[in-house]
């Protein structure tokens, strides 16, 4: 339907081509846009009218109706109120593929807007612009041109059109997914808006921090150089955004440039114009102005304007400056260690933490999940009861978010019940009164943070936000026209208070950790955010041992080895008022681990909902496995979950596919969830009847050597074991290796057949695979587990001893060595050859065992026959399950238990997420994984149970005969039989999981 639209269009258009192009007849931008353009894009399913009755906020066009001097584009195409493209129209007869300015229009729009293509179209044609590289000057109208069509291509191309700009692909994510795979190259990145800022924001800083440390005074002073150089740079940038935004000033910044000799003069009498007129605090105490070079300011100056620079701050998103302060908050002016020159280097906190910037799409997700409930049916004078807050809020992205969501949700109280009181702009969408905006922002909204620059740069953010959308019309009658912002966005460590720290704290110790007083404050409605990821360890170096022993002390969720996080659910969790609502997207595996658990017990049944993403990224160039989840400061009897399989239901603002289960399912132990009910249902039964696996066998860790982790060499760097590949030589007692360019002989009877797969085809093996293993390993210890002393290895094993001596170097401990070499603890001068770790050595003696591989698409729990040792090595190695007891659950019951799809289904909702669908399988999990209680008294059950081991001992046969037998249609038929017993064992364990036990 839409394309026969399209025909008529081409044709009517095609009528009356020359009238268009024949500029005497007046044939205007606005008669093509509504004549030809608003269909034109109707054709590609945008509603261009808002007939769907969309509020202003969430139109999925919005239209420029009139021209001014800081023009933005004529349409903007948005993913329910996000802006994802921008289309400049034009009348037919201005010649696009010819014409400089209309090009440099859009691809200024769509690249300070980070947006990755724009379109311009006078209708007659659609140029598409990659809008992800910098503007240039000297750009031709071909430079970043992606697509070029003509209007008797539409139809023809269509489907190709839609691909790239429907509203269909925007909203289920398609868009995205392509845009994300084709405009991912290095080089792209590095002209883009926020890239190119931050290179001059940075520039700028090293500079007037070089110049202002050479003059001298209060500027040697690093905090006072850092503070000093920050404010002014922020200053600049206000004024700037101002200009654009058609905003009240004594003078723009361009207009003063032209005397050199008198710029000091001019900017301070700017900057003390635009304090009284503003009065937010940006421009209080001295700046730098007269300190400075007139040269350093004009270049800053000029390097905001066009040619110079390609910004235009009224397009700009809020968002994506405050991204680009992420980042530039991560460094800071230092003394170089010569104490000659100042250096821009990492702040010491983010070198242990990670800066990760929440997509504008998650954060407003995560805003509508948590306030809508909160603001439903609250007139404008009840919303400022409310007090959200961020306690770690960085640059105040969350608190943007909020702040906006609180001003549509009285912008729509007002559409509803009195229209009147708004304030309508060109575009067709409405305002609230500025008077309004201000009284929401500072009653309503509170941040925290522990890096003052981050406090600064919040309360900046929240400012230019509060601007948005208003001119000198709209602010006229406001004086001051901001507010003081000082009593909202606080500085201090939101994890300590001034009571935590011990007594004989010094001054300087108390400044590093920075104490915040939470007892004068009032509690909050919500809190939302990303808290800091950091490591127990990181956190040792990051905060020192006060701080940390301050951690341990207060905070329940301080458990084994936890993470900073933990810490910022239970602190925002105490500060929260009765029935207020905590939202945090924090890593997932916190549900899963062992020292999860106290952070578990604190919040499982306060759990409101849980949006898992599994191995979904939500973060650009980090590696994080997240979730979303939403407690509310109270007990609730159930909670929604969701598994996020596709990230369009985000971007797109959809409601998340979820289902409602009780929370009497989560307690302080992992929690098993899944979206597919039956099986949780199935679960639920099996829990009722069956033990932890680790109840009924033995499962323990491959063995650690430490010589691999403490070798400097990067090749032939293993002591302990050897591959066929480096045996040269066999008879019935030695082996002969060549190894570290040299032969050696080594006694057969202190090696074991040692399982560590290197090559693809070991790697592939299953459940039901032989194992077979190409190496062995020097297995220096008796029957006992003992090690075989050194006086006894000279006497029965020298060739091996020698051997051993030899690599000394790589073999000796750390507690021999300085601290240098492997970690082998309490080795000393005659046991300096034995393992790094020598738990469950006498599982390797003996002992009948399945052996498991940890991390894998597919599971492998395959019975090892010939008493293999095993390497370990956390998610990238191996573990072993061993029979406890001889009348226990035999070995190929529990590995028939294993194998199952029903198993499989456990280890995905409680593994550790890894990308590629990687699935871990480690001791932790296998210990607590359910197994069903069989009653051997029951005929039945009995007899399923022996038919699964006389199955299983079945495939075992036939696997021996497999590895003996090199014709095709032998093969054939003992493959088939093997397959028919797999089905078999399946079935029979499907049983068991359902308790179905008929005859």
């Amino acid at each position: 339907m839409d394309q026969e639209k399209l025909k008529k269009l081409i044709a009517k258009y095609q009528a009356s081509m020359e009238y268009y192009h024949d500029a005497n007849n007046g044939y205007n931008e606005t008669s093509c846009r509504d004549e030809y353009i608003n269909p034109l894009l109707e054709c590609f399913g945008w509603d261009v009218k808002n007939e769907a009755g969309k509020l202003p906020q969430y139109r999925e066009v919005v239209v420029e109706r009139t021209s001014n001097e800081n023009e933005r584009p004529d349409y903007t195409l948005t993913l329910n109120g996000i802006s994802k493209m921008f289309v400049e129209a034009k009348k037919p007869s201005v010649n696009i593929g010819v014409e400089i300015n209309p090009t440099r229009q859009i691809r200024k729009y769509g690249w300070n807007a980070k947006h990755k293509i724009g379109i311009l179209t006078n209708f007659e044609y659609m140029l598409i612009y990659d809008t992800t590289f910098k503007p240039n000057a000297n750009d031709s109208v071909d430079t970043a041109l992606f697509r070029k069509y003509k209007f008797s291509e539409y139809v023809e191309k269509y489907d190709e059109i839609y691909e790239l700009i429907s509203k269909e692909n925007v909203y289920n994510g398609k868009y995205d997914e392509f845009a994300e795979s084709y405009f991912q190259n290095i080089n792209r990145y590095k002209t883009q808006i926020d890239e190119v800022f931050l290179k001059l924001m940075n520039s700028w800083r090293l500079e007037l921090g070089k110049y202002l440390y050479n003059e001298g005074g209060k500027y040697k002073n690093i905090d006072i150089l850092n503070d000093t150089v920050q404010a002014f740079i922020n200053q600049l940038i206000f004024i700037r955004i101002c200009e654009d935004r058609e905003l009240p000033l004594l003078a723009k910044l361009q207009e003063i440039v032209n005397d050199k000799n008198i710029l000091q003069e001019k900017l301070s009498n700017v900057f003390n114009k635009v304090d009284k007129r503003y009065n937010s605090g940006l421009f209080k105490g001295s700046n730098p102005i007269m300190d400075v070079q007139s040269d350093i300011i004009l270049q800053m100056i000029v390097s905001l304007y066009y040619p110079k620079s390609p910004y235009l701050f009224h397009v700009i998103e809020p968002s994506i400056l405050g991204k680009i302060y992420e980042m530039f908050l991560t460094e800071q002016l230092k003394i170089s260690s010569d104490n000659s020159d100042i250096v821009l280097e990492k702040k010491g906190e983010y070198i242990y933490k990670s800066v990760v910037s929440t997509p504008t799409e998650v954060v407003k997700y995560m805003v509508k999940k948590t306030l809508t409930e909160i603001c439903m049916n609250r007139t404008p004078k009840e919303v400022l009861d409310l007090r959200i807050a961020d306690i770690a809020c960085g640059s105040g992205v969350f608190l943007e978010e909020a702040y906006q969501f609180l001003i549509d949700n009285v912008l729509e109280w007002y559409e509803k019940n009195e229209p009147s009181h708004l304030i309508e702009l060109s575009n067709g969408r409405k305002k609230l009164p500025l008077k309004e905006k201000k009284d929401i922002l500072t009653n309503c909204i509170y941040g925290v943070d522990i890096d003052i620059h981050a406090v600064e740069v919040s309360k900046f953010s929240m400012l230019l936000k509060l601007l948005e959308d208003e001119n000198e019309a709209t602010v006229c009658e406001e004086l001051p026209i901001l507010p003081d912002l000082s009593k909202n966005i606080l500085h201090g460590n939101s994890l300590v208070e001034r009571s935590d720290l011990p007594s004989q704290c010094t001054l300087d110790q108390v400044l590093d950790i920075a104490p915040f007083e939470w007892g004068k404050i009032e509690k909050f409605d919500a809190i939302l955010g990303n808290p800091p990821y950091v490591k127990t360890e990181d956190m040792i170096a990051l905060s020192g041992n006060i701080e940390f022993s301050i951690y341990k002390k207060k905070y329940k969720s301080a458990f084994k080895q936890f993470d900073k996080y933990f810490l910022f659910v239970e602190r925002a969790l105490s500060l929260l008022k009765k029935e207020g609502m905590l939202c945090y997207i924090i890593p997932n595996k916190f549900y899963k681990i062992p020292a999860g658990q106290e952070l578990r017990r604190l919040v499982c049944k306060k759990v409101s909902s849980l949006d898992d993403f599994g191995a979904l990224q939500l973060f650009p160039d980090k590696t994080i496995y997240s979730s979303i989840i939403n407690i509310y400061n109270g007990e609730i009897s159930a909670f929604k979950y969701s598994n996020v399989e596709s990230l369009a239901s985000i971007w797109n603002g959809q409601e998340i596919m979820n289902i409602e289960l009780s929370n009497d399912k989560l307690t302080q132990e992992p929690w098993a969830l899944t979206s597919n009910i039956e099986y949780m249902n199935l679960l639920e039964r099996l829990e009722r009847n069956s033990k932890p696996l680790g109840d009924v066998c033995r499962i323990f860790n491959g063995i650690e050597t430490s010589s691999e982790r403490a070798s400097k060499f990067s090749k032939k760097k293993e002591v302990y074991w050897f591959a066929d590949s480096s045996i040269i030589e066999e008879d019935d007692e030695f082996i002969v290796v060549n190894k570290f360019e040299k032969k050696y002989r080594i006694e057969k009877k202190i090696l074991k057949p040692y399982f560590k797969p290197t090559k693809k085809s070991e790697k592939g093996m299953t459940t039901y695979s032989r194992l077979h293993t190409n190496k062995r390993i020097i297995f220096p210890y008796d029957l006992d587990g003992k090690l075989i002393s050194d006086e006894q290895m000279k006497t029965e094993y020298p060739c091996c001893y020698q051997y051993l001596l030899d690599c000394y170097d790589r073999l000796v401990p750390k507690i021999l060595n300085n601290g240098v070499g492997r970690d082998v603890p309490d080795a000393d001068e005659h046991t300096w050859y034995k393992y790094g770790r020598t738990q469950a050595l006498t599982a390797f003696i003996n002992t009948p065992k399945l052996i498991v591989r940890v991390l894998s698409k597919i599971p492998m729990y395959a019975y090892d026959f010939d008493d293999m040792i095993i390497a370990s090595g956390g998610t990238a190695g191996y573990c072993a399950i061993a029979e406890l007891a001889e009348d226990g659950y035999a070995l190929e019951f529990i590995q028939a238990w294993l194998e199952h799809p029903n198993t499989e289904k456990y280890f995905e909702m409680l593994g550790s997420d890894f990308e590629n669908d990687f699935i871990a399988r480690g001791t932790y999990l296998l210990k607590k994984l359910p197994i069903l209680e069989i009653d051997f008294n029951n005929k039945i059950q009995k007899k399923m149970y022996n038919l699964v081991v006389m199955n299983t001992r079945r495939i075992y046969e036939i696997n021996a005969r497999l590895d003996n037998v090199e014709d095709k249609r032998t093969k054939s038929i003992l493959e088939k039989e093997k397959n028919e017993l797999v089905i078999s064992i399946e079935k029979l364990i499907s049983r068991f999981y359902q308790q179905d036990f008929r005859c």
